[in-house]
């Protein structure tokens, strides 16, 4: 696998020579109704120009065509002290900086750069070192990139993690030390387990081992993240080798791994499952959490049942048991049979090269489906030590289908 250099992620990427739409010069007043919520406009009622230009800079962050206005209102905004007019969280100094030093990292002006996330830790965002060192190691200072990431880290900034793991792996100005690679890749790692930077480096550290296995499993990971680079190792490298274990470990919460807890025998959905299909399985967004079913919010080390729709397709996380419930129409009969249903077992299992059980029972339940006739079944299988049973129920005259994999 190619070490490749990763770097903490920036949130906006802009290009400030951009091409831009021909259009004639708008005035302050005009640009403040076009791109600012009607909702907001308000906020500005009486109050100075300023105002005007912090929300018209804020609401243009997304759009890398009026990147230099976004940067030029939110400079003047700092200058101005906007946060004496503006009662919101983000024109304060601490969070006005490092908004401005981001737009100007993004766009490759590093000194300016650097200044503002200086002035945001004059404001009291420490962590903003850690921005530094990244922007220092971009111009190729990497002795003073050096410097600012472990001083971050001293001050247990996980942001400083991943970039310091990556200087202490690669030999940078011989600092070479693998051990402490592992350990701030690690942190990282349990701060962010579907970071796709995260998993990307664990698998780096895998292969440097020798681990095949974790190898694979932190790289499909990254690869089921989106990652393109950990795509094309999965595929020409890792062929044939089995990290199901390991990723049925983690969502048992076994002892045997310490992202989460083991209980009782439980999915630890509250920490794993849930993230593993929202950030792995559902990047697209097609999948909609159901906020009043059980319980509107996810807590660590609460106990809840999540539910996901999509049309008429519900999957759901209980405590002891995954759910698939849909209503089986024919136009959608394609989708279920090659995505939804298989869903409910790939999120439990995501690499399913040592799962003969669960493809040969859903192969079984295919073939019951295309009969078209009622029925109801269950079948017990043991996967890795674990007792698990597989429910199934379907019936012909509402087309409604059951799938249950659960804990016995």
């Amino acid at each position: 696998m190619i070490k490749k250099i990763i770097f903490i992620s920036i949130l906006f990427i802009f290009t400030l020579n951009g091409q831009q739409a021909v259009e004639k010069k708008l005035t302050l007043d005009e640009e403040f109704i076009r791109y600012v919520p009607i909702n907001i406009q308000k906020e500005c009622e009486g109050l100075d120009d300023i105002c005007k230009k912090f929300y018209i800079g804020y609401y243009l962050l997304d759009n890398r065509y009026k990147a230099s206005k976004s940067l030029q209102y939110l400079v003047e905004s700092y200058e101005q002290n906007a946060s004496r007019v503006v009662d919101y969280m983000e024109a304060r100094n601490y969070y006005l900086t490092e908004t401005i030093a981001r737009l100007y990292e993004g766009t490759g002006h590093y000194n300016s750069a650097i200044k503002y996330y200086e002035y945001s830790i004059n404001s009291g965002n420490k962590r903003a070192i850690c921005y530094i060192g990244h922007v220092y190691n971009n111009q190729r200072k990497r002795k003073q990139a050096f410097s600012a990431l472990k001083q971050g880290a001293k001050e247990h900034f996980v942001e400083c993690y991943t970039d310091l793991g990556m200087y202490y792996f690669n030999d940078e100005f011989g600092v070479k030390n693998r051990l402490l690679a592992e350990k701030f890749w690690k942190l990282a790692y349990k701060d962010s387990s579907y970071g796709v930077v995260e998993n990307y480096n664990m698998g780096v550290y895998s292969e440097y081992k020798k681990d095949t296995v974790k190898n694979k499993f932190y790289t499909l990971k990254a690869a089921k993240l989106g990652d393109k680079d950990a795509q094309r190792y999965l595929n020409s490298h890792l062929k044939g080798v089995s990290s199901t274990k390991l990723f049925l470990e983690e969502a048992l919460g076994s002892h045997f791994w310490d992202v989460s807890k083991r209980r009782d025998k439980e999915f630890s959905n509250n920490y794993d499952l849930y993230y593993r299909f929202k950030k792995m399985f559902n990047r697209d967004g097609n999948w909609i959490e159901d906020d009043d079913y059980e319980d509107k919010f996810w807590k660590k080390n609460k106990d809840v049942i999540v539910k996901f729709n999509k049309k008429d397709t519900s999957l759901i996380f209980d405590q002891k048991k995954l759910i698939l419930q849909t209503k089986f129409k024919n136009n959608n009969r394609v989708s279920l049979y090659t995505k939804d249903i298989p869903l409910l077992y790939e999120v439990l299992l995501v690499d399913l090269s040592g799962a003969k059980e669960i493809v040969d029972l859903y192969h079984e339940l295919i073939g019951r489906l295309t009969l078209q006739k009622s029925f109801e079944y269950s079948r017990g299988f043991v996967l890795y030590g674990y007792d698990f049973i597989w429910y199934t129920k379907y019936a012909v005259k509402t087309h409604k289908l059951l799938i249950e994999i659960q804990i016995d």
